[in-house]
């Protein structure tokens, strides 16, 4: 529907990659790296671009680069994969991945650390959206993945806080970090904090897909994952109703497209 607000406007995903331990990252401070030459900055830029995203939409703030209003990475972080990774693909369309993923076997157990200040209602909304991708590795044998919450901040991969910023954003995640532990934190607007129930879900769930790896699927940027076009169109749709899809809908499941991503990413090894 045309009245629901579209994530890169109303859901500013930070998908922000972060080199840290799993007990420092809830305190440790962003780093602030910068590029420190022109030529640096020319660089990181046609990584970006490589990467599918327009030249426009890359901007540098505070030693990050925000793409697309979107996803913040540091600088840091840029130059080592502009120095580790081959140039990505062409883009093309379907679910689409991080560089990186979860790996074994953090993948098996990530949990959540829920802040106290974090209200009921979106307290309901993380546990909801565990128990989403749990129940969807309990439907199908051939994924393996799990989630779990903590009362324990120093014992969790991932901690959920609210913050407040006046800007169009409902929640930001880190991405999955280069040495496979899953994105560190879930920020949560409380600007926000009137959205219905449904759409509390929906958000959060689809912000953990972010957390083990997943990127838009209908923005065509990062690693295409082969498979997930169950129409075998040319060219392919986008899949209207994906949890990661850049629209805010209530929750009601998965799709076929986002099973079948998972299917590849996280195979069940018998």
């Amino acid at each position: 529907m045309n009245t629901k607000p579209y994530f890169n406007k109303v859901c500013l995903l930070a998908c922000i990659l972060l080199f840290s331990s799993i007990v420092s990252s809830c305190k440790k401070k962003e780093t602030t790296a910068t590029p420190n030459a022109k030529d640096d900055m020319a660089s990181s830029i046609a990584y970006f671009v490589k990467q599918g995203f327009k030249a426009e939409n890359v901007v540098f703030k505070d030693g990050k680069f925000i793409l697309d209003h979107d996803i913040i990475i540091s600088a840091e972080e840029v130059a080592t994969r502009i120095k580790n990774e081959s140039p990505a693909g062409s883009p093309q369309t379907e679910h689409w991945r991080h560089n990186y993923i979860v790996k074994n076997p953090y993948h098996k157990n990530i949990r959540l650390y829920i802040e106290p200040s974090v209200p009921l209602e979106w307290k309901t909304a993380v546990q909801g959206a565990t128990s989403n991708w749990n129940n969807m590795v309990s439907n199908d044998g051939s994924i393996e993945l799990g989630m779990s919450t903590t009362d324990f901040a120093f014992a969790s991969d991932t901690r959920v806080f609210m913050g407040y910023e006046n800007a169009n954003w409902i929640a930001r995640a880190y991405l999955p970090t280069s040495n496979g532990r899953a994105g560190v934190s879930i920020e949560i607007n409380s600007k926000y904090n009137g959205l219905i129930s449904s759409e509390k879900l929906f958000a959060i769930t689809h912000e953990l897909g972010h957390t083990i790896g997943l990127n838009h699927t209908d923005q065509n940027v990062g690693i295409f994952i082969q498979a997930t076009n169950p129409w075998q169109t040319t060219p392919p749709l986008v899949d209207p109703n994906s949890v990661m899809n850049s629209v805010v809908l209530p929750w009601t499941a998965f799709t076929t497209g986002d099973v079948q991503a998972m299917k590849i990413l996280y195979p069940r090894i018998l």
